[in-house]
């Protein structure tokens, strides 16, 4: 397999937002180097770290660029800033502590070129590498149309396995910095009401959590969901009353589950129960608000595959 060398002139821009992990960027930065397909640029933008990567970066020559945030704004502005700074048709996200397999943006260009202009977004499987050592195999399962379906429940994967077309995301606009987590979520809901999605099947994406990361971050994740399901509301307030209900219900849903990971019992089972008054067919509602009832620890051995279900 013959490796391209990243250029000028390039197609796919790559946008890596970091903060500190200096190790995890140089690895995130070999899966770029190491794509099948090119010519591209990375674009690394620091959020105010207290690490110098300037010596890092510069290791990999003209096709990788630093920018530095002088405070911490949040990843959501440092993908804005690193979009803003790109030239590419094609915009592709990692994250520093991410990793793409090689044949990534080639299998993702190719989708581009055999759909068509109003293809928006493609994206890709992963495999999710949890702190405690437990590995998740996501594959996609959504494309087309899917506005209705991503207001309900978000069925585009995480950001490193996106690639956006540029002039659809100059269309509908950047991540919101303003939201305190989901801003993915935010930014596919707005690009899926406009243009079509579709996905590589295959798993070309490796998510390594982190200890600290957002994901951990329950009060900061509810503040988020809460944020994100107002927005829902405004968007759903011309739809008929049974759609409507069953995308505010799945929201009840996120929120209670969140509520009852950061141990706040009594919000989680508020939110539950309104998730399944408003839609009662699905399970994963009632299996989490029987964890909420009884205090089940989610984290608990026995309770891996109900865990994921509750997800």
């Amino acid at each position: 397999m013959t490796r391209r060398t990243p250029s000028d002139d390039p197609e796919i821009s790559v946008v890596i937002p970091v903060y500190d992990q200096p190790d995890l960027l140089v690895e995130a930065l070999d899966s770029v180097r190491d794509q099948t397909f090119g010519p591209l640029e990375a674009v690394v933008v620091d959020d105010a770290s207290e690490t110098d990567f300037e010596p890092i970066v510069d290791e990999y020559g003209d096709w990788v660029r630093l920018l530095v945030h002088e405070e911490n704004r949040g990843a959501a502005a440092a993908r804005n800033t690193g979009i803003e700074a790109t030239d590419g048709e094609f915009v592709a996200f990692l994250d520093a502590d991410d990793v793409w397999r090689p044949r990534k943006l080639e299998r993702q260009r190719a989708v581009f070129e055999a759909r068509g202009e109003d293809l928006g977004l493609v994206y890709t499987g992963f495999v999710q590498y949890d702190t405690d050592g437990s590995e998740l195999v996501r594959r996609p399962d959504a494309r087309g149309e899917i506005h209705l379906a991503e207001l309900e429940r978000d069925r585009v994967h995480p950001t490193s396995t996106v690639t956006v077309r540029r002039a659809c995301l100059e269309r509908v606009g950047d991540f919101d910095p303003s939201l305190p987590s989901r801003q993915d979520y935010d930014l596919w809901i707005r690009l899926t009401e406009r243009y079509r999605v579709d996905f590589v099947d295959e798993v070309l994406v490796e998510k390594r959590e982190q200890p600290g990361g957002i994901s951990k971050d329950f009060d900061r994740r509810i503040r988020g969901d809460l944020a994100v399901f107002e927005k829902v509301r405004e968007r759903t307030a011309d739809l008929d009353l049974p759609t409507r209900l069953r995308i505010h219900s799945f929201h009840h849903h996120v929120i209670g589950r969140d509520y009852d990971s950061n141990g706040d019992r009594r919000k989680a089972l508020s939110h539950l129960g309104l998730a399944i008054a408003q839609y009662p067919f699905r399970p994963r509602s009632w299996a989490m608000f029987a964890i909420a009832l009884f205090g089940v620890d989610r984290n608990g051995r026995l309770l891996g595959t109900l865990k994921r279900l509750a997800r």
